[in-house]
């Protein structure tokens, strides 16, 4: 199944017949049987019928809108497919070990793919430029004692360590992304990990990829009948997503950081192709698509997992049925995913 991007202005989805049709105008650009989409990503403005968001939904295709920062700002999707189990396993989890278990293998993941992931820069650079690789090794060797402290970390639930798992986090994430600095040429000024607002194109591309990604995580907790707001290591808020933002952790690096890095890299994406307003950068047109587009075909590529392959965008659907199994004690732990180096 495919994911189909309606991206620019003016575009209208509907249904013909038994198929889903695009318009740009009078004229039909776009036409497929819903069977054969699992996900309609619409990054312009458009509009969509009533009879095609009825159909997408009687076959299990949801909608996700971006804005032009990359933020997730509406989903329509299909029916709950699970019983209620699920959620109430996920609730009752919250206040016993579980939730610590959960909340750990989240966090513990994701320094484990940083590590990975400064090990695939400093490899690729040891011949080109050995001082810079020989820095990012050392970055990588730091974050070993982050991966032992954070495999350390015991307690009855998740409130009584977040803060140390979150502390371990941060330290790593500090280290990972002086590391991924060193790679990054002085004319994109990027200075390290700002958050939601973009200083600087690097984190504009990140914060539009990291919001390309919530969008197919969160079909995957959905699928899986779990509770989207119902996290654990991120602390709930109303209006925050948690257990979505649990699960992106486990994927950030090896989807996102590396496909930006690998634009900057082979010179795809260029400090003109961004806009600063109010200290602000944006993604101009171009930047965006580019981005889009390899993101998109980094979700359909393989990654070996045990003995198989798996696409990425299953990998992520089977991360949290995971996460369903262990909660609901079909499996006696759950394990995060992460790229071995």
């Amino acid at each position: 199944m495919e994911r189909l991007v309606v991206d620019g202005f003016g575009k209208y989805v509907g249904r013909k017949g038994n198929r889903i049709i695009v318009k740009d105008g009078g004229s039909i650009v776009h036409q497929a049987l819903p069977e054969e989409l699992r996900q309609i990503l619409v990054t312009g403005k458009g509009s969509i019928g009533f009879d095609a968001i009825n159909f997408l939904s009687s076959n299990g295709v949801d909608i996700i809108f971006l804005n032009s920062r990359g933020q997730l700002t509406a989903r329509l999707a299909p029916l709950e497919m699970r019983t209620v189990e699920t959620r109430k396993e996920q609730y009752y989890a919250y206040k016993d070990a579980r939730s610590m278990v959960l909340g750990k293998a989240f966090a513990l993941a994701k320094i484990k793919n940083q590590y990975a992931t400064l090990g695939t820069l400093a490899k690729r650079r040891k011949d080109t430029n050995p001082s810079s690789a020989e820095e990012i090794y050392n970055k990588r060797e730091e974050l070993r004692s982050k991966i032992s402290e954070m495999e350390h970390v015991e307690g009855k639930n998740i409130e009584s360590v977040r803060d140390t798992v979150m502390g371990i986090e941060g330290s790593a994430s500090a280290l990972y992304w002086l590391g991924v600095a060193q790679v990054i040429p002085e004319e994109f000024g990027f200075k390290g990990r700002s958050g939601r607002y973009a200083p600087d194109p690097v984190n504009a591309m990140l914060n539009y990829g990291y919001g390309i990604l919530e969008g197919e995580v969160w079909r995957a907790v959905h699928f899986a009948g779990l509770d989207p707001y119902g996290g654990f290591l991120h602390a709930d808020r109303p209006g925050k997503p948690s257990l979505v933002l649990d699960l992106m952790e486990e994927f950030r690096q090896q989807l996102i950081d590396k496909s930006v890095i690998k634009l900057i890299s082979r010179k795809e994406v260029a400090p003109e192709n961004f806009t600063v307003k109010e200290n602000v950068c944006s993604l101009g047109d171009e930047a965006r698509r580019t981005l889009l587009t390899e993101v998109l075909e980094r979700f359909e590529e393989y990654v070996a997992v045990g003995d198989e392959k798996v696409r990425w965008c299953d990998l992520i659907v089977n991360q949290a049925r995971k996460i369903g199994k262990y909660l609901r004690g079909e499996i006696p732990l759950y394990e995060g995913f992460f790229l071995r180096w």
